[in-house]
């Protein structure tokens, strides 16, 4: 290799560890939507910029990075995809990763989602057919207040109840 090519390899390598190392750096803040957009762009340009200097070698950790953005954000199954291109191009930097382990949370993740959407798609068909014997009860809103009127005309001091639009005297 050249040195100009050697200096090239070397500006690239850079360019895409210093991307992944924000992608790890922002998802070991607190998590919010904005520091999940901003990581996976970094992880996405890493990856843009691996792939298209032919670094594939590079390429796998973006796309390994990817898979921890899209995980810590729960799709999981954006982050399997990711986690298994990563391990289809192992490259250097794997040594402490566990793919396997990954992937399976991932699919474990993804059992889980497709068992709670299946239960709520049924419990909303029965709630939209009714269940056989089902009854409807209905509550009134309706209130009645008591109130207490004093006729001071009266030189025997009556008192009027009025309920709802009743009146009923007492004398």
């Amino acid at each position: 290799m050249s040195t100009s090519s050697q200096s090239h390899v070397a500006a690239i390598t850079q360019t895409v560890n210093a991307l992944l190392l924000r992608t790890f750096a922002l998802l070991q803040t607190p998590l919010s939507v904005l520091t999940l957009h901003r990581a996976l762009n970094s992880a996405d340009q890493a990856l843009a910029t691996a792939s298209h200097f032919h670094r594939f070698d590079l390429e796998a950790r973006a796309h390994l990075y990817r898979g921890h953005v899209l995980r810590a954000w729960g799709h999981w199954r954006a982050a399997h995809a990711a986690y298994v291109r990563a391990a289809s191009a192992r490259g250097l930097g794997f040594s402490d990763t566990d793919i396997r382990s990954l992937t399976g949370d991932c699919i474990e993740m993804i059992r889980f989602e497709d068992e709670r959407e299946e239960r709520l798609r049924r419990a909303h068909r029965a709630a939209k057919q009714g269940k056989e014997g089902t009854k409807v009860v209905r509550f009134s809103d309706e209130q009645r207040s008591l109130a207490v009127f004093q006729d001071h005309n009266d030189d025997n001091e009556s008192t009027r109840i009025a309920e709802g639009s009743r009146e009923i005297s007492r004398r």
